[in-house]
């Protein structure tokens, strides 16, 4: 099957189309354009990739370097157009980010328990993360975190 999704670096001219999937997937879209600055002027290391259909925004993923380890990498977001679940743009986005991080040791995936979150769960593990980890009550009061690690070398 043709890979009907394209990836690129983040630019600030994707801020709107990246608030619209922010919205209806993850958080307030108003909070990206705070989020994404840092790493567009370079102030931060963190990696934003984006996939793309055609001439349209289709998801993104955002990745930041976990501070006081060697080459461990978070994965803060990874979200596509809800219409698309299951194309494809999700595992195009994570390729990226895994190609975007060679250099790192290990990425870390933080979810929750909740039924909301049980596709996101399956499909780290069905792309080699693996669960290692659930902190009861961590996010709110049963609200568990739920952590995934993909060693990369």
């Amino acid at each position: 099957m043709p890979n009907l999704y394209k990836t690129r670096a983040a630019r600030a001219s994707d801020i709107p189309y990246l608030a619209v999937i922010a919205d209806a997937t993850l958080f307030p879209g108003e909070m990206l354009e705070g989020m994404i600055a840092p790493a567009l002027t370079e102030e931060r290391p963190d990696i934003w990739r984006m996939a793309t259909q055609g001439e349209n925004v289709v998801g993104f993923a955002f990745a930041q370097p976990e501070a006081m380890t060697n080459a461990a990498w978070n994965l803060r977001a990874i979200a596509v157009s809800p219409e698309l679940y299951g194309s494809g743009a999700g595992t195009a986005l994570i390729g990226a980010m895994e190609s975007a991080l060679k250099d790192a040791r290990m990425i870390v995936v933080d979810t929750t328990q909740t039924s909301d979150q049980a596709r996101a769960r399956r499909f780290y593990k069905a792309r080699g993360y693996v669960l290692i980890a659930t902190i009861p009550d961590f996010f709110d009061v049963g609200e568990d975190k739920v952590t995934f690690v993909k060693t990369l070398r």
